[in-house]
Parts: C-alpha cells; structure tokens; sequence
C-alpha cells in the first residue's frame, strides 16, 4: 500500500429543502387556511482528526463528497427533517487549505472535529407567510444552497517532544 500525504478533494454542504404550498383540508372546516410547513436545513461538512496516517489511502479513488440535502416541508405544518451532517476522517497532522478562499486549518490532537462547510437553510412553507390581513398565502420560499469549495490536504508528520 502506498503512502499517500496529499489530495486534492471537491466538497459541498447540503442544500435546504423547499418549503410547500398546502391547505388545511378537514371535514366540516370550509376554508381551512394554510397548512404548508418550513423545510430542513442541508447538512454541514465536518473533518475531524484520526490516529490512522494511512486513512488517506482510502479517498485515492473518491474526490468528491457531499453532505445530506434537507427534506421538504410537509402538508399539516410539519417541518421537513434536517440533513445529515458529513463527517471526513482526516490523520492528524493534516493542513486543510480551502483553494477558492486560501483558508487553512490544521488538525493538531485526535478527535479535533472542525466545520468546513455550512449547510444551506431550508425554505418557507405558506404557513410561514400567514397573517390577519393576508389569511390565503400562495407564497413559499425555496431553500438556499450550501456552501461548496475545493480543497488540498497535506499530511504533515512531526515527532511529539517528550
């Protein structure tokens, strides 16, 4: 097995759900109103340091990740459900250098967890938007993106003084 101590990776947080357009529809009720519910957030990009130097050897083939999309919001109020968070194990020692924005990290002591990436919001349902004078909404509010970037790792050794 090769030693590998640099890579070059794609990676991209979650987006938000979408928020929804739905109405109360109940036996005996009329004109029921909105009844749209708020989306999810999309997941954030964690990298989180590891005692195994030759994890990198396992992203030789990969180099792209993502983290979950959030869900859609639902009939009867219900908010859509947040997306998974994705967590990429890295050895410690690693300098993590995002090339759009060149801003660097460095994971120095094992278990050291450090958020890359932030998810996008989640969107509106037409719930969101009710008032006393505006009882009918028809509006709802897609969710936003999340944040994407490129990124090097390096592995850097250094002997632990005594």
């Amino acid at each position: 097995m090769a030693f590998i101590d640099e890579i070059k990776i794609y990676a991209e947080a979650g987006r938000g759900g979408n928020g929804v357009v739905r109405w109360r529809q109940e036996k005996f009720i009329p004109k029921g109103g909105p009844a749209g519910g708020d989306a999810g957030r999309g997941g954030d990009f964690y990298v989180q340091a590891v005692r195994d130097i030759h994890i990198l050897s396992k992203y030789k083939a990969k180099k792209s990740f993502s983290a979950g999309r959030g869900e859609d919001g639902g009939n009867k109020k219900l908010h859509g459900k947040n997306g998974e968070d994705f967590i990429l194990e890295l050895p410690v020692g690693s300098i993590i250098t995002n090339l759009d924005t060149e801003e660097t990290w460095q994971l120095t002591e094992e278990g050291q967890k450090i958020m890359l990436l932030k998810g996008g919001y989640g969107g509106f349902g037409n719930e969101h938007f009710k008032s006393s004078t505006n009882t009918t909404p028809r509006e709802w509010r897609p969710g936003e993106e999340g944040e994407k970037g490129n990124f090097k790792i390096e592995l850097e050794l250094f002997a632990e003084s005594d």
